[in-house]
């Protein structure tokens, strides 16, 4: 019988989790602001997607931060199609802010580009009628 190996712990050896930066909040809100994705953001703060994430679960001010970077990155970007919709007097712009702020939608134009497919099938049958279908078919040939 072989010996146990006693003289290796059980567990590798690694790293305690990192923390992150003092000024991880801003840099994130910034990085969200943006446009950068949770994995961007990681890359940009120079560490592994799962550890940033780990840093999120444990921080709720740093997922705070990358709702608020985001809000500002929605409010910049709608602003740029109000102006255009407001000033330019761009019929686009204004279409897609009212169908995508207000839910104003064209049904004409979504009812004419689909199809309907009807399919009608017959009841079910019993073993009885099943076979008699059977053995007429077989009679014809």
């Amino acid at each position: 019988m072989t010996a146990p190996i006693t003289d290796r712990p059980l567990m590798k050896a690694g790293r305690k989790p990192s923390n992150p930066p003092a000024d991880a909040a801003e840099r994130v809100r910034e990085y969200a602001a943006d446009g950068w994705s949770v994995i961007g953001i990681a890359s940009r703060l120079g560490v592994d997607p799962k550890t940033f994430g780990q840093w999120l679960e444990r921080d709720p001010l740093l997922k705070d931060a990358i709702d608020l970077g985001r809000e500002e990155q929605h409010h910049v970007l709608y602003n740029i199609a109000y102006r255009e919709a407001v000033e330019k007097r761009n019929l686009t712009a204004v279409m897609f802010l009212l169908n995508s702020r207000f839910g104003y939608r064209n049904d004409q134009s979504e009812q004419g580009n689909r199809v309907n497919v009807t399919i009608a099938l017959p009841g079910a049958m019993t073993l009885q009628q099943f076979n008699a279908i059977g053995k007429d078919q077989t009679n014809v040939q």
